[in-house]
């Protein structure tokens, strides 16, 4: 009797076996690979990471603001509310959905950053902005990994880290040191004394923090490849991916252009984008010039504009350094802003969210259709829009919705561009 049963297990052991193998290679052929990841660039080799990252999603999928203006965030203290336009995507990001994607970058991924102005051919460049007090510490070294592969590689801007510094070559070196070596190929410095070499000489030169307008002149004239580039302050933030951002903005102006008057002439690319409505500067406001006064026939014809991210088409930079030639170069805050009025180039005003511990914003700019340009889109709102909260010139409001957000893991903000995030943890 024995032997009938070793024959029946000698059978059916390896007909078992033959059917788990079967059973797991069915199970790993089931696999579906996330449609979210992104394959590899031409460049890299065959045998590598067949992904260059995940880029990051929101682990809330809809809206979490209320009727009335209340976001569902999760703060265990604060309620912030949306004050100006709400979201145009319902999602709620945690601090880790944000930027976990970026805390161990495989050597693809870095090869990626590394690598990016070199495959994307683009006529189009994000400006990182900064100073020599950089410090490049963790939470900034993953801002600023997110701003290359977001808007860079899946956005297909070239990305700049601009940086201005005043130091011998052993002390830059030293610099250089902290930078992430993945993001070192993308870093351009500058000096003062470059800037003002540059600068026609019938223009007065006051500083690089008066007139950081000539930063991106300068860098549009020494780089004839671009078209437009985004200036970005190294104290702003992004809530929400920069490639969605970003065309997000192209896809909203070309709306507006649709609806254009038939005496505009709007461009395919606006000349200048904003993120803080145009206003009128009042009489008293102490940045004014006499002389950029004068130029502008009168501060009723002065448009000015927070200058912490904006956008800037050649034809924007290029009639800016034409009235340098002249002897005009103002504060940057309305430089940019009074030159396409008076020229009739296209500004346009990109709305986005803006979030309070109360329900009304800092303030209210008052800009009638009528005050805009020529060729300003007149569909976009600049009469009684919210200004300041989480996007401002002061951090009373987006410091704490910045840093709530890191310190309790359970919140969620919504898509929001921030400024300023200031101190030494963030720098």
């Amino acid at each position: 009797m024995p032997r009938p049963r070793s024959i029946r297990l000698g059978v059916i052991l390896p007909a078992a076996g033959t059917i788990l193998l079967l059973y797991l290679l069915y199970i790993r052929s089931r696999i579906v690979v996330p449609d979210t990841n992104i394959p590899v660039r031409e460049h890299f080799n065959d045998d590598e990471d067949p992904t260059v990252f995940e880029p990051p999603m929101a682990s809330i999928r809809h809206s979490v603001i209320r009727g009335d203006d209340a976001a569902w965030t999760n703060d265990e203290n604060t309620t912030w509310y949306s004050v100006g336009r709400h979201p145009n995507r319902g999602e709620c990001w945690t601090y880790e959905d944000r930027f976990s994607a970026y805390k161990d970058p495989s050597p693809v991924m870095s090869a990626a950053i590394s690598d990016n102005n070199n495959v994307n051919k683009s006529k189009r460049a994000v400006l990182l902005r900064m100073g020599s007090n950089q410090e490049w510490g963790e939470q900034f070294t993953l801002h600023a990994r997110a701003l290359v592969l977001e808007a860079g590689y899946l956005g297909k801007y070239d990305i700049v880290i601009l940086t201005h510094l005043e130091m011998d070559d052993g002390a830059k070196a030293t610099w250089m040191q902290r930078v992430p070596e993945e993001l070192r190929p993308l870093v351009q410095t500058f000096t003062s004394k470059q800037v003002r070499e540059w600068l026609p000489r019938s223009a007065k030169f006051k500083s690089i923090f008066d007139q950081n307008h000539l930063v991106v002149q300068m860098f549009m004239a020494q780089n004839p490849k671009y078209e437009f580039v985004y200036s970005v302050e190294a104290d702003a933030r992004l809530i929400g991916r920069w490639d969605v951002f970003l065309d997000d903005i192209d896809l909203e102006y070309a709306y507006h252009r649709k609806l254009k008057a038939p005496d505009q002439e709007m461009p395919a690319i606006p000349d200048l984008v904003t993120f803080e409505s145009l206003r009128r500067p009042r009489d008293a406001w102490p940045w004014l010039e006499k002389e950029c006064v004068e130029h502008f026939q009168g501060i009723e014809n002065i448009r000015a504009s927070l200058g912490i991210v904006w956008g800037w088409s050649r034809r924007m930079t290029d009639e800016m350094t034409r009235l340098n030639e002249k002897g005009i170069n103002c504060y940057f805050e309305y430089f940019a802003p009074s030159t396409a009025y008076q020229q009739n180039l296209t500004t346009f005003f990109y709305q986005h969210p803006l979030y309070c511990p109360r329900t009304t914003p800092s303030s209210r700019n008052t800009m009638k259709k009528e005050q805009l340009g020529k060729n300003d889109p007149r569909s976009v709102q600049h009469e009684k829009v919210a200004v300041g909260c989480t996007y401002y010139f002061v951090n009373p409001h987006s410091q704490p919705f910045w840093e709530q957000w890191y310190h309790t893991p359970a919140a969620c903000r919504p898509p929001a561009l921030i400024h300023p995030v200031k101190g030494n943890f963030w720098n």
